[in-house]
């Protein structure tokens, strides 16, 4: 892998895995390396690489979108949720639903600006660290490569 695809393969391996939404990387993933041809594989190990990253992130995620979204009312502590529960389990599961609705809004809306930035600061790195391909001495020079086609 060149390290312009490789850098693409690990952005959007990277940003994808911190989603706030478990259980949807593989198929997110999966869908944007084929869509961009990138390695598939690779892309889909790294979103597994940063999963823990998405446990870390997911409550701010969350709180940023409760906050950008006006549903100032919801608290995310465990006393609250439990609760919440114990007054009104569906009116919970509806106000945590929107909670992480707002959670994957402010993930999209700093997902790209991510990946961008995480694409360009790895082209340099993964230029130092990948090998160079090599190049056949003869067609480096301009010697004449003889090239057979099988129909002789």
């Amino acid at each position: 892998m060149t390290p312009r695809s490789l850098s693409a393969t690990v952005a959007v391996g990277g940003v994808i895995g911190v989603v706030p939404a478990i259980g949807v990387t593989t198929i997110l993933s999966t869908a944007v390396a084929a869509r961009f041809r990138l390695n598939i594989a690779a892309t889909v190990l790294v979103s597994y690489l940063v999963q823990p990253l998405q446990l870390l992130l997911a409550i701010p995620f969350i709180r940023l979108g409760i906050s950008l979204f006006g549903l100032g009312e919801l608290r995310l502590s465990l006393g609250e949720m439990q609760r919440m529960f114990k007054a009104d389990w569906l009116d919970a599961l509806n106000k945590l639903w929107l909670a992480n609705l707002a959670g994957i809004a402010a993930w999209a809306m700093l997902a790209i600006p991510a990946g961008v930035l995480l694409y360009f600061v790895l082209i340099p790195l993964l230029g130092k660290v990948l090998p160079r391909p090599r190049v056949d001495a003869g067609v480096a020079q301009g010697t004449p490569v003889e090239i057979s086609t099988g129909k002789e």
